[in-house]
């Protein structure tokens, strides 16, 4: 059984989201300068108890997406720095490693204040 946490959507970088890239990189409040421009930081009670596995499942609101995937830094990343990155594809053969591959393979629509939820 999948324990559900949820996080909000705190504020979109002006580079995060863009339609060409099935990518969404987001992080915690703690973000470097550098990166803050091309991530969704989003703020997550709790976060050191969210444990993803395939199967699982991420909803953006209500925009449900399937776990297809978890990169063997997602966890870790996501408990200490609410950093993860999802790629909304099938999974490749060479898969990176820190992040959460989803389908279906399209771009949920993003909104500052959308509650994420990782079940």
């Amino acid at each position: 059984m999948f324990r559900m946490h949820q996080g909000k959507v705190v504020t979109i970088g002006q580079e995060a989201i863009d339609k060409n890239e099935k990518i969404l990189i987001f992080f915690g409040k703690g973000v470097t300068d550098g990166l803050r421009p091309y991530s969704i930081i989003q703020e997550i009670e709790q976060a050191k108890d969210i444990e993803l596995a395939v199967g699982g499942s991420i909803l953006f609101g209500d925009q449900e997406y399937q776990i297809t995937y978890v990169g063997h830094l997602v966890n870790q990343n996501l408990q200490t720095i609410q950093h993860i990155s999802f790629v909304f594809s099938e999974v490749p053969t060479d898969k990176l490693s820190s992040s959460v591959y989803l389908t279906p393979a399209k771009l949920p629509e993003i909104t500052e204040g959308m509650t994420i939820t990782y079940r």
